[in-house]
Formats: structure tokens, C-alpha cells, sequence
């Protein structure tokens, strides 16, 4: 009895969330071919019965950062480079306006994600089987929806993978109210690291962290003005991501290292290799660092410095 009423509870607090800002587009078909189908928070559990849906396979869904949308040059970029891979569901969490998404909105769309998470997972999908994928801001939200899915379900449903691509950095003040990324968070946590502290946060990681090129700045970004490195540096999280979900091998070898100093010493170089991306492997723990090339592919043969 106490379980049915847990249920319907979660129910009707699912219902209570149903944020109309929120749209979740699942792509499907191939990049020359693009096809969407469009869900809201009201009803994404019917995302289970669409014929182009796989419910034994990894879904991802994605969360880009503020200002952006689904057209923006490299998101758009993260769409094609998982249709190009073939191998998960994909979903983007969109908005009709590129101003929905800031730290003063972020804990209410967590909220309305993961409320309709647990309607689609109630409905059969299992929660194992989802990867929250989130860039900036985007990845404190979905970090956070992913604690409220733990909470909210009572641990019935757990995400089994969240990646966060350069979490932002959103002062302490916001942290108290929206929460930082951590390993809690889902059965398996992961942070990329390319900017900071005017962007990203080192303090926002999980059960692995990456630094390319140490996390600070990234060597292409020479832009005169220092919002425009940051930024720069800040987006090509998303590059080095999509770089990596196009290919069908582990890329980006890092080396497990106490900092990026004692990296670039070679005094790290006899530590274990992990492989950023969308194949990277589920054991790792604790900070890892690599160098990148100047040019495409970044990803370089050798984790050594």
C-alpha cells in the first residue's frame, strides 16, 4: 500500500511540474536526413511508444548553456556528431527562447526535467539507460534534475550516467541555491574541464574529471579581448566532445595525475590512461589530464605530455 501511494505522489507532484517552457526534441534518422519529433513536460513518457525510439539502448540527453539554442553552430554540432554514431537516443532540452535559461530560472527547469524524467521512466524506460549530457549552465541543471530524480522517486530511479562539459562556475551564492555537480549525483558522474574560473568550475566535478590542456585556458583561443578567450576556451568543451562521439575508437588519452604542473613534468607519465568521451570507461576515478593538437583532430595518439 505504502509503494502505490509513493507512486501516486510521485505522480501528482510530476503532474504539479509540467513547466510549459520546456520541449524535448528527439532526433532520429541520419545527418543527411534529420528528423525530430517534438515532447513536452507534460507528456514525455509517450517518447516510450515512438517507433524510432529504441527503449534498450542508452538515451542522451542534452542541455546546452545559456544564450544558445538547438541552431547554434556547436550544438548543432553535437546533434550531428550523435547522429553520425547512431548508437544512443538523443533528445535536446530546448526552449523557445534562447532567455529561458539563467541561474535564476535553473532550479525550476531542473525541476520540470525531472519530473518528466520520472514520468518516462515510469512508464518503462529504465533510468539506468540515461545519460544527462549538459554544457555550462545547462550541466548544473541537469545535475541538479538528476539529484530531483533521486529525491522526487524516493531512489526508486537513479540516472545512470551524467556528464557535465565545463560545468559553470555560478558563484557561491547560486551554488547554496542551485547545488553544484558531485559524484552523488547519478551512478556514475563525469566533468570536462576547459576554462576557469570566469567560466567554468573546477570545484563542480564527479567521480572523473578532465582537464585538457589544464583546464584553464585552451592554446587556440588568442582573442585580444579576455571574454572572448574565456568564452572560447569555455565552448570548445563541446568541440572536444563532439570530436569524440564521432569516433568509433576510445580517443583522448589522459593521464591520472595530482595537477596539470606534475603532468607537463613527466612525472605522471608511468599512471594509468583513461580515454575521454562518449566511450570512456565507467572505473575511473580522481583527475586526469591531456594535452590536445592546435588543429582537428584534437585529440592526440599518446596521453603523455
Amino acid at each position: 500500500m505504502w509503494f502505490k501511494s509513493l507512486v501516486l505522489l510521485s505522480a501528482l507532484v510530476s503532474v504539479a511540474h509540467c513547466d510549459p517552457r520546456l520541449r524535448f526534441i528527439f532526433y532520429f534518422g541520419s545527418t543527411q536526413f534529420i528528423e525530430t519529433a517534438e515532447f513536452t513536460a507534460a507528456n514525455l513518457e509517450t517518447l516510450n511508444a515512438h517507433p524510432a525510439f529504441q527503449r534498450n539502448i542508452r538515451t542522451v540527453m542534452f542541455h546546452y548553456g545559456v544564450g544558445q539554442s538547438v541552431s547554434s553552430s556547436p550544438v548543432f554540432d553535437i546533434i550531428t556528431s550523435y547522429l553520425f554514431n547512431r548508437e544512443y537516443n538523443f533528445v535536446v532540452v530546448s526552449y523557445e527562447s534562447n532567455n529561458v535559461v539563467s541561474t535564476d530560472t535553473a532550479v525550476d527547469l531542473a525541476e520540470g526535467i525531472a519530473t518528466s524524467l520520472i514520468r518516462l521512466f515510469d512508464a518503462g524506460y529504465s533510468s539506468g539507460n540515461m545519460n544527462l549530457l549538459g554544457f555550462s549552465l545547462g550541466a548544473q541543471i541537469m545535475a541538479r534534475a538528476s539529484r530531483r530524480v533521486q529525491a522526487i522517486s524516493n531512489r526508486r530511479h537513479i540516472i545512470g550516467r551524467l556528464t557535465g562539459l565545463d560545468p559553470f562556475n555560478i558563484g557561491p551564492i547560486s551554488a547554496l541555491r542551485i547545488g553544484r555537480m558531485s559524484s552523488a549525483d547519478a551512478q556514475w558522474v563525469e566533468s570536462i574541464h576547459t576554462e576557469n574560473p570566469n567560466r567554468g568550475d573546477h570545484s563542480s566535478t564527479g567521480h572523473v574529471q578532465f582537464y585538457f590542456n589544464g583546464g584553464v585556458s585552451q592554446p587556440q583561443c588568442t582573442q585580444i579581448s579576455p571574454i572572448s578567450r574565456w568564452d572560447c576556451s569555455h565552448d570548445f568543451a563541446l568541440l572536444y566532445w563532439s570530436e569524440s562521439v564521432r569516433s568509433s575508437v576510445f580517443t583522448f588519452p589522459a593521464l591520472q595525475c595530482g595537477s596539470w604542473e606534475l603532468y607537463t613534468s613527466g612525472a605522471c607519465n608511468s599512471n594509468s590512461i583513461g580515454h575521454v568521451g562518449r566511450t570512456t570507461e565507467s572505473n575511473l576515478r580522481g583527475s586526469y589530464f591531456l594535452r590536445t593538437n592546435l588543429s582537428p583532430p584534437y585529440a592526440r595518439d599518446t596521453a603523455l605530455p
